[in-house]
């Protein structure tokens, strides 16, 4: 991956749709993906901290993104209470303030995508023109039933 995708991914992100049961929780709202590009030894890494609240109360995850040169993909290494967690995920789109990721299926989550926007939150009209991006993205329209609006506030 190319520094200049990392510095584009750089900034706070808005998780307004999902395929994943974790988000889609009732008692889960107002998910923002906040991503630093740092040097760690010779790499550059994305550097994530997820703010949400639960039940009211503010949690948060935090790990680092690997970039994986050869796939175009990210290693996920949680750290702190995390540290044990591990995932792929991958860039399928990452224009005009949305950002588009694809999870890989792990023992706790199916696959899935995350769709992320610059705003908190989206008028209808946004939110259509995000599901006709997704339905033009081979690698994405087939999530299109898996996916949830979260709570946002």
């Amino acid at each position: 991956m190319k520094d200049r995708e990392l510095k584009k991914m750089e900034g706070r992100w808005f998780l307004q749709y999902s395929g994943c049961p974790l988000w889609k929780k009732g008692s889960i709202d107002t998910i923002s993906f906040d991503f630093e590009v740092m040097h760690k030894g010779e790499e550059l890494v994305l550097k994530e901290q997820v703010e949400y609240r639960r039940n009211g109360k503010m949690k948060i995850k935090r790990g680092f993104e690997y970039p994986e040169e050869e796939t175009g993909s990210f290693r996920w290494k949680g750290i702190g209470m995390n540290r044990l967690f591990r995932n792929r995920s991958k860039v399928l789109y990452n224009e005009e303030g949305i950002l588009i990721m694809w999870f890989e299926r792990t023992v706790s989550t199916p696959e899935s995508i995350d769709i992320l926007t610059r705003k908190k939150s989206l008028s209808a009209e946004e939110s259509t023109y995000i599901f006709k991006i997704i339905e033009n993205l081979d690698t994405a329209k087939d999530f299109l039933p898996t996916l949830e609006s979260v709570n946002v506030f």
